[in-house]
């Protein structure tokens, strides 16, 4: 099947095009999956509802227009908006007469279907919100999804992994109107420093302490604050307390010339490093190299 773009010159005609999931994988092990998505550019006037749906149905609108209906509300919609139906609310939409919506959706089902709608932005009483990113991109990932309706079980989870794609999208989207990542709030700030931790011994030599920051999903100060309370030292200090001692371990282990340690331990300065490791250690890299070899020179000899 194949699904056209939203910017091809055919958008005046009707058509609908959608999958749904195969059953066998909707059990209770899964505390994420997708039902059903489609892509649609209805007709004008086209409704839906009033009724109540098992799930949480995401729409993304593409072009065009209508209205929402549900908990007492009415929302008008337009392009590049998000709103969502949620599970058990009975809900009624339509779309505009002169300028019919056109949409892609994901319906999602599981335990945790209502916590990532949240980290979408869809809390409490909100249905309905702006979106920040190319809403193209929710297209792009319906149409691979629905190009690829083989029944069978890789095909089942390559189109899981497409619908979290579609998921990532909307959690991204509000982030970026948030200003920060929604973290789950059982995180402590003993949790972020561990993270930040593990990220900084993974990845020393190429990174910044705002992408650590970043990384972790919090503002750089309330960051720095914390990392400082649990580590008494700065995140800049522990990435260059961590560059240094992986320096020292390739003085000792290898023979590569000094640049090289440089910059294999993030310092493309080689007179950088050396300024630094001898504030550490007390002896320039050479020296030091020197010294531990003549040390396990000696221990050998007795």
């Amino acid at each position: 099947m194949t699904v056209q773009s939203p910017t091809d010159d055919s958008l005046n005609i009707f058509r609908a095009a959608n999958y749904r999931g195969i059953e066998y994988l909707r059990n209770k092990d899964l505390s994420l999956y997708m039902k059903s998505c489609g892509i649609q550019q209805c007709l004008p006037g086209y409704s839906f509802g009033p009724i109540a749906r098992e799930g949480y149905h995401l729409h993304v609108v593409l072009s065009g227009k209508g209205v929402l209906r549900i908990a007492g509300r009415e929302f008008p919609i337009h392009e590049n908006q998000l709103f969502v139906l949620k599970d058990g609310e009975e809900a009624y939409y339509c779309a505009d007469r002169e300028q019919p919506w056109y949409y892609v959706w994901v319906t999602f089902g599981g335990e945790q279907a209502r916590h990532y709608m949240e980290y979408a932005g869809f809390e409490d009483s909100v249905y309905v919100l702006d979106a920040a990113v190319d809403t193209h991109q929710f297209f792009d990932v319906v149409r691979e999804i629905i190009e690829r309706p083989y029944i069978s079980m890789s095909s089942e989870i390559y189109r899981l992994g497409l619908s979290m794609r579609f998921l990532s999208l909307a959690i991204e989207s509000f982030e970026k109107q948030d200003g920060l990542s929604r973290i789950p709030s059982d995180l402590t700030a003993d949790d972020y420093v561990e993270f930040a931790v593990q990220y900084i011994n993974n990845n020393y030599p190429h990174i910044r302490i705002s992408d650590v920051a970043k990384y972790i999903g919090i503002n750089r100060t309330y960051f720095s604050g914390i990392f400082r309370k649990k580590m008494y030292m700065s995140p800049q200090e522990y990435l260059m307390q961590v560059r240094m001692n992986r320096g020292r371990e390739m003085l000792m282990q290898m023979d590569e010339p000094v640049y090289v340690i440089a910059q294999s331990v993030g310092y493309e300065d080689q007179l950088s490093f050396s300024k630094i490791f001898k504030k550490k250690f007390g002896l320039s890299p050479e020296n030091y190299r020197k010294k531990i070899r003549e040390q396990h020179k000696n221990e050998y000899q007795i």
